[in-house]
């Protein structure tokens, strides 16, 4: 399923908890959008989501297997109370130039329970989102804003796992199954060392923010160790690959040094941009 390069490694990872070792990068699927603004979802639906097309069908022998294995990640899911780690992302573009040779960016991930989140990739393409529970805020580094899209009350405290990407926190079965046409997908030389997921969205709603999403679990822990996600339209796939991950420890984050999921202005030429959840703001106008 995966191609991989010199440059990447043997992963296994997620946003769950990851391990990952250094040596080859996939190269032919998906990858993900870590704290995803949730704008694309309506805060109050009123009309039945649009479904889209089956991408296969499972035997009942791996619909079982794959209810097995989606339990098991999440009764380990739910012992991730803290995480902490670093990353390295690899962006196939198509579009732009060889589609073999990646761009290669770092960035560091901060996650605590129930629903606060922090993602940051450094360099010369910086992107920084942070998530408190009540709204997601986005540092826009050209404009040098820091925009506060506010969640809706009945996303406080679940954006994360009930977000457009819920691989990344808080694995759920009966609600990935809900959302994704999913299977196992693991190649034979890595039974019983791995397990590989390959997810395509259901409805509508998500297959706007990706086509498809490959997750690698390790047994050990089921705890995701590297995720490839492939953007609307295929062309352009991110694998994301985690390296001295931290779980459940204590002083996990450093508070000494503040609370990283409070979102500051970085300095006095930035503005603080506030946009409401829809519904908040449909209320205001009446």
């Amino acid at each position: 399923m995966w191609q991989r390069t010199n440059i990447l490694v043997s992963v296994v990872v997620l946003i769950s908890a990851a391990r990952v070792s250094a040596q080859t990068a996939p190269q032919g699927r998906p990858s993900p959008q870590p704290y995803a603004s949730t704008q694309n979802r309506p805060s109050q639906q009123t009309a039945p989501p649009q479904q889209v097309p089956a991408r296969f069908q499972l035997t009942p022998h791996e619909n079982a297997e794959l209810n097995r294995a989606l339990k098991v990640w999440e009764q380990a899911s739910n012992q991730v109370k803290t995480f902490e780690s670093d990353f390295h992302r690899f962006t196939y573009d198509a579009a732009f130039g060889d589609p073999t040779k990646p761009i290669v960016d770092q960035g560091h991930l901060m996650y605590s329970a129930p629903d606060k989140g922090m993602f940051r990739v450094e360099g010369p393409r910086p992107e920084h989102w942070i998530c408190d529970g009540k709204a997601i805020f986005e540092y826009n580094f050209q404009s040098k804003q820091l925009v506060e899209h506010r969640l809706p009350p009945e996303l406080h405290g679940k954006a994360i796992s009930d977000g457009p990407l819920p691989f990344l926190f808080g694995a759920n079965a009966e609600k990935l199954k809900q959302r994704y046409f999913m299977r196992i997908t693991t190649p034979p030389d890595k039974n019983g060392k791995e397990v590989w997921l390959e997810a395509y969205p259901r409805f509508q709603q998500d297959a706007a923010n990706f086509q498809s999403a490959d997750v690698i679990l390790s047994v050990g822990g089921m705890q995701p160790t590297a995720v490839q996600i492939w953007e609307p339209g295929g062309k352009q796939r991110k694998v994301y690959e985690f390296k001295g991950i931290q779980v459940n420890q204590k002083n996990l984050f450093g508070f000494l040094k503040g609370d990283p999921f409070v979102a500051r202005l970085p300095g006095l030429d930035w503005k603080h941009v506030v946009e409401e959840a829809p519904a908040a703001a449909e209320a205001r106008r009446r």
